[in-house]
This record gives structure tokens, sequence and C-alpha cells, in this order.
């Protein structure tokens, strides 16, 4: 039976291609380190294969008898601390890729993004057409998020592209798509979000359920007051919700799904 030691040089280069080569944030565990530590003739092949890169993306090359040089660390660094699209030196990552280094000016000419804040006023989508799947789209996908920093504010951020695709899908499937419509539906969702008590954590478009005090049995809404009442809020506004879309294939009774 073939092992991996036995395996041809070529493959095992096809197989470490996909351990997450260009993931820097996996270190000091990343996968090149626990196969390279695993016996010497795989020590040997993941060098080999990390000098090529090295080669490839850096220019740099490294002595194949030099015993004080470690290609898969000088790799790691090298992509860790180099802007993956100018080649300048950066200790920032991509807002919408953490894992990719990427400089200020290439992270703003090649991904295009928006804020959430800025995206729900400017394109008429609210969060729930945002931050997907969910209870009223649970087969839509999630959209590529991030999150960074903003005058000490964690502020998200989204895919520009992303975000057009998904207006001109929403858009479509609304019956009434004007101003007036858009405004009244956005502020039905955030009452209907008060309802259902989710949370997005930051930079994650996975709803979760809210850890916090949720007695409400003071509420100025009595439709807030006990579990039963909320469910029964949301289970009539989904319906509502639904009944706007012209496609009501698109929607399902499904719950929304939180940890």
């Amino acid at each position: 039976m073939a092992t991996l030691d036995t395996l041809p040089t070529e493959i095992l280069f096809n197989i470490l291609s996909y351990a997450s080569p260009f993931d820097p944030t996996l270190v000091p565990r990343h996968p090149l380190y626990t196969l390279a530590a695993t016996n010497r003739h795989l020590r040997n092949v993941v060098e080999e294969y990390t000098r090529v890169l090295l080669k490839q993306y850096a220019n740099y090359t490294i002595p194949k008898k030099s015993k004080i040089f470690a290609s898969r660390k000088k790799w790691l660094k090298y992509i860790d601390g180099t802007c993956r699209l100018c080649e300048k030196k950066t200790v920032r990552k991509a807002i919408l890729d953490p894992t990719m280094a990427c400089c200020d000016k290439c992270d703003r000419a090649h991904f295009p993004k928006m804020s959430m804040t800025a995206a729900i006023k400017t394109h008429g989508l609210t969060k729930l057409d945002l931050f997907t799947p969910n209870a009223l789209h649970p087969t839509l996908p999630p959209l590529s998020i991030g999150e960074y920093v903003c005058s000490g504010t964690d502020t998200t951020m989204i895919s520009e592209p992303d975000l057009l695709a998904r207006k001109a899908l929403i858009h479509g499937m609304l019956r009434d798509s004007t101003p007036k419509a858009l405004n009244r539906r956005e502020k039905s969702h955030v009452l209907l979000l008060k309802h259902m008590n989710p949370t997005i954590p930051a930079g994650s478009s996975r709803w979760v359920r809210y850890r916090g005090d949720v007695n409400m049995s003071g509420s100025a809404w009595k439709t807030m007051r006990t579990p039963e009442s909320r469910a029964e809020f949301v289970r009539k506004a989904l319906q509502k919700e639904r009944a706007l879309l012209e496609e009501n294939g698109n929607s399902s009774n499904t719950a929304i799904e939180v940890d």
C-alpha cells in the first residue's frame, strides 16, 4: 500500500498546495510545519516546495545545501509581511480576507467595499438581506464581509460587487421597490429583529442568539413581553414579509439558525 512517503514529489507538491501555503495566520501550527516535523523525507519535500514558492513569488533563492535556513519559515514570514498584490512590505491585512497581507492602497483599489450602514441607507437593503442565510432568506449564501476599526469603533464592511448583486436580486423579488416601500420594509425588519433577539459577532455574517438579558416583561410592546408573544410576532411578520416577495419559493418557514 502506498504511503505519503512513497508518493512522487509532483503529487506531494499538489497535496501541499491544499495545505494553506498562503495562510500565515495558522503559524505556529501551520500544516507545512506539522508535516515537516513528521520525518526527514517529508521535511525535505516541504523545504523544496516552499523554496519553489520563494523563487516564484519573491524571486528569492535559498542554497539547497543550506543548513541554517528553513525555507518554510522564510516563506510564511514573507507572505505575512508582504502585500500580495504590489509586493511592498506591510503589516496590514485585507479587510475582507484577514489571511491575506494587503496594503491600504491595494485593498481600496482591488477590493471595493461599503460599510453596512451605507449599504442599508444607500441601496435599500436590510440586515436580513445582507447577513444570510436567515429565516427570511434561508437559501441565500453569505456575502463577503470583514471588520476593521475606524475611529475606535468596529465597522462592518461588505464587498461592493456582492452587495450590488444582492441588491439586484432582492429588489427584483420585491413587488414594490420604490423608496417609500423600501423605507417601510427596513423599519419592519428592524422591529422583526428586535423580536427575534439575534446578534452578529464582529466580522461574521452568522446570526447567533444574544446572550444578554432578554427579560421583556416590562416592555411597552405587548408582543415583546413573553417568549410566546415574540415567537408569534415573528411568525406573522415573516409570513407578511414573504408575501411581499414575488418569488415565494425563495423563502420558507425554516426557523433562524442560531448557536
